[in-house]
């Protein structure tokens, strides 16, 4: 690979920049990328021909981690990214940056965030300095940005310093999550802090991260992609927001069975929205009651039929008593608001992987 990024040959402290993409280093999050080695979230030369809002977004790279384990006593990350942060109600941080954990699957602990220039696309970051320290083997894991694509991504790393592979995950099974910009991880101020990413640090598996902001509306193509995606240990649907209360009705079951057709025994979760500022207004509330009691009418309906492995979650009480001070706009969340669709949705999902025997 010929990088275009501006690398300095010559530094005070040497520097050996990595590419990724290349063993030991690990990506996830990315269904596709054994097959394509892209930072996408949908198949590049998909067989259905994508809804355009679809295709587009998937260049975001949400839910997409880069693993390793390395003793080098600095670490620094260099990108050209596909945009600048340009989101009024989103931090730049959690648009484009990165945001980096250590430790091993199930037991990360957070370190730092690589800042983005508000009107830069390209950037360098050190993402720690330990020369005062002794050096250790650590394990990272590096969160992409919520709402950008990657050009080029490097690692840097001392020349002399250990690079291995991560710690595996407990099995190949992959957490699938599709749905709206909320899923997506509207507006979390920086990677690590989107709801699917706060899960992921609780299970040691990989997570797949399927929102596309205003776009995740249960399309038939949408539901044949997915279903290809090989090893499913769960899917959660959680596209209720993105459409109106017939637009839901028309295509929830249809969403379903698509799924079921390949995967008839896989955990499904129907998951309905969190509650808006507005529902406080009656008509609101009137609409969003309707697409909720839809989504448990359609589980209650699938269980009768015969369906043991699907459940329905009550989104309107993810966030609390307080659920008006979960979001930054009265739709999207802020850092309080995922944590706690996190932490309610914690229980049902380890029950639904248990009883696969997934976890």
């Amino acid at each position: 690979m010929e990088h275009v990024l501006n690398i300095q040959e010559q530094q005070v402290d040497p520097i050996e920049w990595h590419d990724p993409k290349n063993d030991p280093f690990k990506v996830n999050g990315f269904a596709w990328f054994d097959k394509e080695k892209e930072y996408r979230r949908m198949p590049k030369h998909s067989v259905m021909e994508l809804p355009i809002c679809v295709d587009e977004l998937a260049n975001c790279t949400s839910g997409g981690q880069i693993r390793f384990k390395t003793d080098s006593t600095k670490l620094l990350l260099k990108t050209r990214l596909s945009g600048v942060a340009d989101i009024g109600h989103m931090a730049a941080t959690g648009q484009s940056g990165f945001d980096i954990y250590i430790g091993e699957p199930g037991k990360q602990h957070y370190l730092a965030t690589a800042i983005p220039p508000i009107h830069e696309k390209t950037y360098e970051a050190m993402l720690w300095d330990f020369t005062s320290t002794s050096s250790e083997l650590r394990e990272v894991t590096i969160n992409l940005p919520l709402y950008q694509g990657i050009e080029e991504l490097l690692i840097g790393i001392e020349p002399d310093a250990i690079i291995e592979a991560p710690t595996s995950y407990i099995s190949n099974k992959r957490a699938l999550f599709y749905g709206t910009s909320i899923t997506q991880g509207g507006s979390a101020s920086r990677p690590g802090m989107s709801y699917t990413n706060i899960l992921s640090r609780r299970f040691q598996l990989e997570f797949i991260n399927l929102g596309f902001s205003g776009s995740g509306k249960g399309e038939r193509e949408v539901a044949l992609t997915i279903r290809d995606i090989e090893n499913p240990a769960c899917l959660v649907i959680d596209y209720e927001a993105n459409v109106t209360p017939d637009e839901y009705e028309k295509t929830l079951v249809s969403f379903i069975e698509i799924y079921r057709e390949q995967h008839p025994l896989v955990p499904i979760m129907v998951m309905s929205r969190i509650p808006h500022a507005l529902d406080i207004l009656p008509e609101q509330n009137l609409e969003t009651m309707r697409r909720r009691n839809h989504s448990k009418k359609v589980v209650d309906q699938f269980k009768q039929n015969g369906d043991s492995h699907i459940v329905f979650v009550d989104g309107s009480k993810l966030l609390g008593m307080r659920w008006h001070e979960g979001t930054v706009d009265g739709v999207h969340p802020n850092d309080y608001g995922f944590m706690k669709m996190a932490n309610g949705l914690e229980a049902p999902l380890w029950s639904m992987l248990k009883s696969v025997g997934v976890v």
